[in-house]
């Protein structure tokens, strides 16, 4: 045997068993594919005959206020990167969802509903008009346009598309609209050609409000015209700020370019009498996923700069100027964000020139590329619509089959950063407890999917499967391999997949490849299985404390041992984790040794972890505990909540107190302070109950781990 004839055996060798070790994993049949033609490798790697299409725009936009009419012209050149004759195109017509007799996944204005949705006037492909009413060549159905073309698209081939349009800034705000009469956030407002890639072929999923995007790559080259007292603000960044801004506001906007400290750009007084000097305003990106923008003529911009790689990235906020006060620190938390993101977790430079929050949505937050659509001033929700700069932009997630791919991610990052960064308690306690909140109530349950089942088929339970499940698992992982071999694991995948399309398998692959562990057991039962965590106290004797493990999927084991006083001083509670790998192989028990045990007071086991039946994970049981307090069981009930559509329900369980948020997911077990207040198992949620004339009417709660704080009267 010659030693080329060696090489390719040992090779072949090497492959087969590292594809047997990974066989373990159930992997659909679309997917299966993409390996045998060599776009996807099973270490995790794009394969050696990656591709994919791209789409460079160029748009011309008219907005008129007073009607909310947008007015565009679009040339689109689209490239067929891939080995296969494309015989048609689909583009999608967002606004196709306001059609009359469309598929809509919640209400909307009833004034947004009409018989035409996107108003095409002319569409052309390679110069040449399309007949909209040949059925032959044209299909327009939910909100795809499908063309077919008179020539094939070969592999290298160019497509050039042009549209002239109408269409309206709907009064339903769903990640975009109308946010007044003279503020839009506009997004999913051009003809966007759809993805083709070499996992689902051409992607035709319909818009719903739903699920939310998968996006080619592509350079925008844009010009937004409106009335010449609104600014605009778009991804990007702005070619002609010269042309457009009066001159002492374009000082602040170039000293702010390269400035550390805040530059209020655009101040309460200049809107009095703005006028620009062009109300047309030219932004670029390049090697993006998507165009965002958004107008006002009384909105303040705030700007700064962070040095990002050895290069300056203006960060903006964007705010209504009779709530200048609540915004005042936005800017600045960005700021401090994209530092972290980029030094610290991922640890990946901010790959893009601009960002800019937006504060138009009435709750939440929708990320774009170099954008976000923001509901308020809190960091948790500035931090999460940032870090989405990372993922679904910079890593393509295909986020219609996938969500749990970047909006967990997004959960994960926005916990640990709040954790390390922005909080006065660094203990892993509250850090885990921070992700048991948006599990407990949904554990077990008929809507708790594996975690693999596409993003499309969860419109029941999208956000626990979206959100919740997948921060928790990423948690997990972060746990078990240690902050650094995480973070190697991480940093190597998003450098991987950079502007490429990774599915849930090259996520797996890449992480048992960079860390050299066999992580399919842990894959295998939280992405692939139904099931729930439980863990319970067996037995403590003589200082061991035994630990059974009944449920399917396994997590970490912490343990917190509160003791006695000694000389009238409060002792200091232990706390500790154990790893998850205690379960590796199958074991069902695990013995700990508590230490000073003969000063223990009480054991706690997993207060910041999920769990199915919280109450065995106490010693004394928990009931117990409440013996100590003269409790008034009048705090039991509902109590209606002011500022959300939820009431809160606390029953009495087994002689322990319990809590439900309906319309949630949120549900804990309370240990009382005294006979008014109690916190949750997991000390994220306290609850504060008061008294008129001897009986509870109100009650207050706060939810640390969301930043909220509401109240409640009882009904």
């Amino acid at each position: 045997m010659n030693q080329k004839t060696l090489f390719t055996a040992l090779s072949l060798i090497l492959l087969t068993a590292f594809t047997y070790a990974q066989s373990k994993l159930h992997i659909p049949k679309e997917i299966q594919q993409a390996y045998e033609k060599g776009t996807r490798s099973m270490d995790g790697k794009p394969g050696s005959k990656y591709w994919h299409n791209t789409a460079d725009y160029k748009i011309d936009m008219t907005v008129t206020p007073e009607t909310r009419e947008l007015k565009g012209k679009e040339s689109v050149i689209y490239t067929n990167n891939s080995p296969d004759e494309l015989s048609s195109v689909v583009i999608r017509l967002y606004y196709d969802v306001f059609k009359k007799g469309n598929q809509r996944d919640m209400q909307v204005n009833a004034e947004d509903i009409d018989d035409d949705g996107v108003d095409l006037n002319k569409v052309a492909i390679n110069g040449k008009d399309v007949d909209l009413e040949n059925r032959d060549k044209v299909q327009r159905f939910g909100t795809n346009l499908t063309m077919v073309l008179d020539e094939p698209l070969k592999q290298g081939g160019k497509v050039e598309m042009d549209f002239e349009w109408v269409q309206k800034v709907p009064l339903t705000v769903r990640r975009t609209g109308a946010i007044d009469s003279t503020s839009f956030f506009v997004a999913y407002w051009y003809p966007q050609v759809a993805v083709y890639d070499d996992v689902f072929g051409w992607d035709r999923i319909n818009y719903t409000f739903g699920t939310e995007f998968y996006n080619n790559l592509g350079d925008f080259d844009v010009k937004i015209t409106a009335p010449d007292n609104f600014l605009v603000w778009a991804t990007g960044t702005l070619e002609n700020s010269s042309d457009v801004l009066p001159q002492a506001v374009h000082e602040r906007y170039t000293q702010a370019k390269t400035s550390k400290d805040l530059i209020q750009v655009v101040t309460a007084e200049d809107l009095q009498n703005l006028k620009l000097k062009s109300g047309t305003w030219h932004y670029k990106a390049d090697d993006v996923s998507d165009f965002a923008f958004a107008i006002s003529d009384h909105y303040q911009w705030d700007a700064l700069s962070q040095t990002v790689d050895g290069r300056d990235v203006l960060i903006s906020t964007a705010y209504p100027s009779e709530q200048a006060q609540r915004y005042t620190e936005v800017t600045k938390v960005q700021q401090k964000t994209m530092k972290h993101f980029s030094e610290d977790i991922p640890g990946i430079p901010y790959p893009y020139p601009a960002f800019t929050t937006f504060i138009g949505l009435r709750g939440g937050g929708m990320e774009f590329p170099m954008m976000a659509n923001n509901a308020g001033p809190g960091q948790g929700v500035t931090i999460h619509e940032l870090f989405h700069t990372y993922f679904p932009m910079y890593v393509r997630i295909n986020e219609r089959r996938f969500a749990w791919m970047d909006e967990g991610w997004a959960d994960f990052v926005t916990s640990i950063t709040m954790h390390k960064f922005f909080s006065d308690d660094p203990s892993e306690s509250k850090l885990y407890g921070n992700f048991k909140g948006g599990m407990q109530g949904m554990i077990g349950s008929i809507g708790d999917l594996p975690t693999v089942t596409s993003s499309q088929y969860m419109a029941g339970n999208y956000g626990y499967h979206s959100y919740s499940l997948p921060a928790f698992t990423y948690a997990m992982l972060y746990q078990h391999l240690g902050e650094d071999v995480f973070l190697k694991c991480y940093r190597e995948y998003i450098r991987r997949w950079a502007m490429k399309s990774p599915t849930p398998y090259d996520f797996f692959y890449t992480f048992e490849n960079v860390s050299g562990k066999d992580l399919g057991w842990f894959w295998d039962s939280w992405y692939f299985r139904m099931g729930y965590p439980e863990v319970g106290i067996e037995s403590y004797n003589n200082g061991k404390l035994t630990v059974k493990r009944s449920g399917d999927r396994p997590v970490p084991v912490s343990l917190k041992v509160d003791y006695n006083p000694e000389n009238d001083t409060q002792m200091e509670s232990y706390y500790s984790i154990e790893n998850i790998d205690i379960w590796k192989d199958g074991k069902t028990s695990h013995t700990i040794t508590v230490p000073m045990a003969s000063k223990m007071k009480s054991i706690t086991i997993n207060a910041d972890f999920p769990d199915m039946y919280e109450l065995d994970n106490y010693y004394p049981p928990l009931a117990d505990r409440y013996k100590e307090y003269d409790l008034n069981s009048d705090v039991l009930g509902t109590f209606k909540i002011k500022e959300f559509p939820v009431d809160v329900i606390l029953t009495d369980k087994d002689g322990v107190y319990h809590m439900v948020v309906t319309n949630s997911g949120i549900s804990a077990y309370l240990i009382p302070e005294d006979a008014m207040n109690f916190k949750s198992t997991d000390g994220n949620i306290t609850v504060n109950f008061k008294q008129t004339e001897g009986k509870v009417t109100d009650m207050t709660m706060s939810l640390t781990n969301f930043g909220v704080t509401v109240t409640g009267t009882k009904q």
